[in-house]
């Protein structure tokens, strides 16, 4: 599989093409007015658009709904059946892989991207680099494994969307999966399991939620993937 190039934005919708206001004997201030006029509704209709953008990818081909991750999407610190992929297939009512394997690093779970993708996903839920910091790993090393996730499934017509590992551990994390959201327009849950992990009555242990903790991670995570649930149903025809 090839790779776009690390950082390139992904291929855009094309841009609207600009209208000209007002005619060749109109008045200067009539044409001024005019063009602010213009100008104003854009703004206001970028600033309500804004916050509903759609992620690159969202009419993909593909079937299945896939959780890539570690301990915590493994269901870690939870009861049988209420790790938090479970609860959110029960939200959404369909299938959601579980795809974690306890002690994955970012980079380890760039090298199963290949096994993700032989189940055809359509969106894959990315939780990683929790143990990269317990491993001290270097976080422009963490950044680089999950640029490549990210860059592998968007090349591969998947919607990523990416859960900010920042636990109790704090330091500048919370930062990298700001920065590849924004990178590649993706979608990024920022601040669900931060809070998770700093209350002691959602947590297992140190590092994993409890029942009620993998409760909230799905609904946090619901929040964001239902309405691209309903989107990708919409244009797909189901």
């Amino acid at each position: 599989m090839r790779l776009p190039p690390a950082g390139s934005p992904p291929v855009r919708d094309a841009r609207r093409s600009a209208v000209a206001a007002g005619g060749a004997g109109a008045p200067v201030g009539a044409a001024v007015h005019v063009g602010l006029a213009v100008a104003l509704a854009a703004a206001v209709a970028a600033g309500a658009g804004g916050c509903r953008r759609l992620p690159p990818n969202i009419d993909s081909p593909g079937t299945a709904i896939v959780c890539l991750g570690d301990s915590i999407t493994a269901g870690v610190g939870a009861s049988a059946g209420r790790g938090y992929p479970a609860v959110l297939a029960a939200r959404l009512g369909r299938e959601v892989i579980d795809d974690g394997v306890p002690g994955d690093t970012a980079e380890e779970g760039l090298a199963r991207l290949p096994q993700v993708l032989a189940r055809d996903p359509w969106l894959v839920i990315v939780e990683l680099g929790g143990n990269d910091i317990l491993r001290q790993v270097p976080i422009e090393a963490t950044e680089q494994a999950l640029d490549g996730i990210v860059r592998g499934l968007l090349a591969a017509r998947v919607v990523p969307v990416l859960v900010a590992v920042e636990g109790p551990f704090g330091g500048r994390h919370g930062e990298m999966y700001a920065r590849l959201g924004k990178r590649y327009r993706v979608p990024v849950i920022q601040d669900a399991l931060r809070k998770i992990l700093f209350d002691p009555s959602l947590k297992a242990d140190e590092v994993h939620p409890n029942d009620l903790g993998h409760a909230r991670l799905a609904d946090a995570v619901a929040d964001v993937v239902e309405p691209l649930v309903r989107e990708h149903r919409r244009r797909r025809g189901r």
